[in-house]
């Protein structure tokens, strides 16, 4: 089984690297990234899996055995069907927050030979969703993979200051019952988060 992340973000910024990177993780030498249109991005990824500029609609378009993890999917993932693909497509996407069926319009719609799958009933972050999907690899069904849903940091910057994130995202629990998410990946959040919102505010365009 070959995993692709089809990119559908405008750029790559620390924290989508950081669930990029995490994919890579588990995945290894099975990982491809497609989409990435930017060579500052292609050169970001070159060194966690293969990267293509085209999108995985055009380049899976006569391909079968591929399954594309869909929130919005009617179906569940089922460990005897990811036996039997040759592909697994998740969607590089940041989530939106109420969820805006991304993954359905830009890549389920597109590409009439694959199955679209869920892997639960919320949505899972890309590093979350790559690790549930090799838990099923590894065969327990979607049923048995523990997960919680939202998730808060919180963080003192001052003694009359403190700042607290949620992410409003499935996040999937280990055998131990720790929440899986990548290396210091509270501080690139904590991090981002302030400066994302003030390029926001200072601009129309699309900011990283």
């Amino acid at each position: 089984m070959i995993v692709i992340v089809e990119h559908l973000e405008p750029c790559i910024n620390k924290w989508l690297l950081k669930e990029y990177e995490f994919v890579s993780t588990i995945f290894k030498n099975r990982i491809i990234f497609t989409n990435v249109m930017k060579e500052r991005d292609r050169a970001l990824l070159q060194n966690l899996g293969a990267v293509y500029s085209d999108s995985v609609v055009k380049l899976l378009k006569d391909v079968d055995n591929v399954i594309v993890l869909d929130p919005n999917a009617d179906k569940e993932l089922s460990v005897d069907e990811l036996k039997s693909s040759r592909y697994v497509i998740i969607g590089g996407i940041m989530g939106d927050n109420p969820p805006k069926g991304r993954t359905r319009l830009l890549i389920t719609t597109k590409m009439n030979n694959a199955k679209p799958r869920n892997i639960g009933k919320h949505q899972f972050t890309i590093a979350g969703a790559a690790y549930v999907l090799r838990q099923i690899e590894l065969g327990k069904s979607i049923n048995e993979i523990k997960y919680i849903f939202g998730f808060k940091i919180k963080r003192r910057l001052h003694r009359d200051i403190e700042i607290e994130i949620e992410l409003p995202y499935a996040f999937p629990l280990d055998e131990q019952g720790n929440i899986v998410i990548p290396k210091n990946y509270e501080d690139i959040i904590l991090s981002y988060i302030p400066i994302y919102e003030t390029m926001i505010l200072a601009s129309n365009n699309d900011v990283c």
